[in-house]
């Protein structure tokens, strides 16, 4: 499968190009950005096209994977699938509803694959754990603490604009405590959010088989704080995932897997797919609404959406 990357910044870099040129079944064909210079270097790393503008990009590919800020994603990945494109996202899809739907729309009525790149959904060690607890005898709570400092510290993720908002942590980490907590509970059926006294973003679920759930995220956190831990409790007991390092080889290994499903495809039982992003978007609008986010489910994306940002914090 021929397949173009859109996104020069460090998650780009480092995760996608790499991933797209080492895959035996993928013709890494060629880089486009925002920033010019980013995207000749990161295609002269990989000997590859750097392309002038996006649609140039698409013309030469059967796929395209997505390592931008959620706003521009939604609309570049929007104009992919309207072009018969196959589509490799990140979360989350967008940062409104109104433009995760019309790109939900554009991916069906293109007849086109999509992947949203949850790299915990997808690790092969994790992804074995959520299953196996999703099997283990009456399990009814779970938490997930994602409390991290990128956004305090220096970090590779300094200057992603749509991270420095108050509410990025919900945007940014929610999407991979919800997903997780419905791999092993099932589907949410209400959700509430608030933020704590140290502006951690709190979230409480209650899942459609009666369990229930709840989440701490941070971006900002004091180093005191800091945690990343997954746990549930059922009849047998406490069950630990167990915590893999992302920055170092675990989400590479994750991406390698999301490219094997958008290459190799599973329409009829889809995983992970743009209409999974979208139940996801929509529990984060919710939440958003009730944590004062505006625009969270309609309207034009807020300023947190534009540009080539790069992608992970947790």
């Amino acid at each position: 499968m021929k397949i173009g990357l859109v996104g020069a910044a460090h998650w780009a870099s480092e995760i996608h190009a790499p991933g797209l040129a080492d895959d035996p079944n993928v013709t890494f064909v060629g880089v486009w950005a925002r920033d010019r210079g980013k995207a000749t270097a990161l295609a002269g790393t990989h000997m590859v096209a750097a392309f002038d503008n996006f649609d140039e990009l698409l013309d030469e590919v059967d796929a395209v994977s997505f390592a931008v800020a959620p706003g521009a994603q939604a609309t570049l990945a929007k104009r992919a699938a309207e072009r018969g494109k196959h589509v490799l996202l990140e979360k989350p899809i967008a940062l409104n509803l109104d433009d995760g739907i019309a790109l939900n729309e554009a991916i069906r009525n293109g007849g086109v694959r999509s992947v949203v790149f949850l790299t915990r959904l997808f690790h092969p060690r994790l992804r074995s754990q959520l299953a196996s607890a999703a099997q283990a005898q009456d399990v009814m709570h779970g938490r997930v603490r994602i409390v991290a400092n990128s956004m305090r510290v220096l970090s590779p993720y300094n200057n992603s604009r749509w991270r420095q908002d108050p509410h990025a942590a919900l945007w940014d980490l929610g999407p991979h405590a919800l997903s997780v907590l419905q791999s092993v509970l099932g589907g949410i059926s209400d959700v509430c959010a608030k933020f704590d006294a140290k502006g951690h973003v709190l979230l409480f679920a209650r899942h459609e088989g009666g369990a229930t759930s709840h989440a701490e995220l941070a971006l900002t956190a004091l180093d005191a704080d800091l945690a990343s831990d997954t746990a549930f409790v059922g009849s047998e007991g406490k069950i630990e995932l167990p915590q893999i390092d992302m920055i170092n080889g675990g989400a590479a290994e994750a991406y390698r897997e999301a490219i094997r499903q958008m290459v190799n495809g599973n329409q009829k039982e889809p995983y992970c797919d743009a209409s999974y992003g979208l139940q996801l978007l929509r529990l984060l609008a919710e939440c958003g609404e009730q944590l004062g986010i505006p625009d969270a489910r309609r309207g034009a994306t807020p300023s947190l959406g534009g540009g080539d940002q790069g992608h992970y914090a947790g």
